[in-house]
């Protein structure tokens, strides 16, 4: 065993000096770290909200993200189509569809100073839309005239309606 063991040694003895051999030939591998300052991070400058009319987080809701809410694309009357998130004060909408997103569907924020108006199905003036009221005109998104997100028809088929009635 005293023999392996002696054999071993030699072994690794000659690997390591023959890395150092190729380390001398192309410079140190081992660079010390230098020594690190860390800058202290820029304030990010304050939102100003003089050209938006109304009160932030009063008149209208001020999220940064989309938030985590028990909305489900699973429970909405008609896919594809784009939804107002109440539990957001509708500044959160989904836009549900074939599942491509997975099956929540893809989540966006209106800018602040908006919510989304699920009547004219896009973001709005807070003024302008009653959110306690967007669940009430969830079914538009079963009509092709308001949902853009309804497949429309193509030209021909529309031609053949046409000329047919």
């Amino acid at each position: 065993m005293n023999h392996f063991t002696f054999v071993t040694v030699f072994a690794l003895i000659c690997l390591a000096t023959a890395i150092n051999v190729k380390v001398e030939k192309f410079g140190r591998l081992y660079h010390p770290a230098d020594a690190v300052y860390l800058e202290k991070k820029h304030k990010e400058e304050e939102q100003d909200f003089s050209k938006i009319p109304g009160i932030p987080g009063q008149d209208y809701p001020l999220y940064h993200e989309v938030p985590h809410t028990s909305f489900d694309c699973a429970k909405v009357p008609a896919v594809p189509g784009m939804y107002a998130n109440v539990e957001t004060g509708c500044q959160a909408y989904h836009v549900c569809h074939d599942g491509r997103e997975g099956h929540q569907g893809a989540s966006f924020l209106c800018t602040n100073g908006t919510i989304f108006n699920q009547k004219e199905f896009t973001c709005d003036w807070w003024y302008n839309v009653h959110c306690e009221e967007a669940q009430n005109y969830y079914h538009l998104n079963a009509d092709p005239e308001h949902n853009p997100y309804f497949p429309k028809k193509k030209i021909e088929e529309e031609k053949k309606f046409l000329i047919s009635a």
